[in-house]
């Protein structure tokens, strides 16, 4: 009886030993299909580029001339249940003057989510904070984004990592 058992487990221990590297066969060239498709759709599925300081400059509505009096960055306080960072980047501003479009006040208040940061201008951002009230270098052109949420009648001006500004030379850090 025990002979029967083990001849009967031999063929299916072998059997699945097959069917084993058969299905190990078929995931790598699965795994390879996906990798070709993934790797040739990659321009396509990733994120764009962000348009020429010049597009981006025609799309704004409202461009400012303004000095970052101060930056922060810090919890924004926002209750979030799917765990996506609160972080914010906020900077507030001095407006000099309004170089396209219409704003009526001396000061403006703008964020920036602190992931997009790393594309966006926070660099720039604080080193024109540093040298804020140093000479006439100290100011630089942005774009206020006016952002609302819903019904609510909240608005707010963003930063986003595709807006325009024009930073000074010196201050100007992102890589080319």
């Amino acid at each position: 009886m025990q002979e029967a058992v083990t001849l009967h487990l031999r063929p299916a221990a072998t059997a699945t030993k097959g069917l084993f590297k058969k299905s190990c066969a078929l995931v790598r060239k699965i795994f390879a299909v996906l990798l070709l498709f993934v790797g040739c759709l990659r321009p396509a599925v990733g994120m764009q580029p962000c348009p020429t300081e010049n597009e981006r400059l025609s799309k704004a509505e409202i461009v400012v001339e303004a000095r970052v009096k101060s930056l922060l960055i810090g919890e924004s306080g926002l209750l979030d249940e799917n765990g996506t960072p609160t972080r914010m980047v906020r900077a507030d501003l001095e407006i000099k003057r309004v170089i396209k479009g219409k704003f009526a006040g001396k000061e403006a208040t703008v964020y920036e989510a602190a992931y997009d940061s790393v594309l966006g201008p926070l660099r720039p951002l604080a080193v024109m904070a540093s040298v804020y009230g140093l000479g006439d270098e100290d100011s630089f052109e942005v774009e206020l984004s006016r952002k609302e949420f819903g019904d609510f009648g909240v608005t707010m001006f963003s930063l986003g990592s595709c807006g325009y500004w024009k930073f000074p030379d010196f201050a100007d850090l992102r890589p080319e």
